[in-house]
């Protein structure tokens, strides 16, 4: 049996892919429970299934890889190809090594909209802040009777 693995040990990547789709399919805060997801999933499928057990582990970020037959198993119920579920990493560098942003985009690019707003508005209040912090401190060093620093 043949196994992908994610390149994600911690199974974050393919659990945030599945909950992105399973909000898609039933809208965020209506996912049925994972008895009933493997219901559903056999009912798609014809009969194949996966256990409640493995849709709990995907969906908790503990399986890290999957076999081919749960990935088909999965496009089927979500009507998207099998290679939606294969983590496909970024072209490196001609030097080999990532930078910092190849990285981090590489990271957010499986990202849902509001996680992905809800970052940015993180970014925002750490940039005010510091711009902020650095007024203050330029602000005290200044002469008060002339201004200068």
């Amino acid at each position: 049996m043949k196994t992908t693995t994610s390149d994600d040990s911690s199974g974050v990547w393919l659990a945030s892919t599945v909950w992105g789709l399973l909000e898609e399919k039933y809208n965020p805060g209506k996912v049925p429970s994972v008895r009933k997801l493997a219901q559903h999933i056999r009912e798609a499928n014809g009969g194949d299934t996966l256990s409640h057990g493995h849709i709990h582990n995907i969906l908790s970020g503990e399986a890290a890889n999957i076999t081919d037959k749960t990935r088909e198993i999965l496009a089927r119920f979500f009507g998207v190809p099998p290679s939606h579920f294969i983590l496909t990493p970024a072209a490196p560098p001609a030097d080999g090594a990532a930078t910092l942003e190849e990285t981090l985009a590489f990271r957010f690019a499986s990202l849902r909209p509001e996680e992905l707003a809800a970052i940015e508005k993180a970014l925002g209040m750490v940039k005010e802040q510091r711009e902020g912090s650095e007024r203050h401190g330029r602000e005290s060093s200044q002469n008060p009777v002339t201004g200068e620093l």
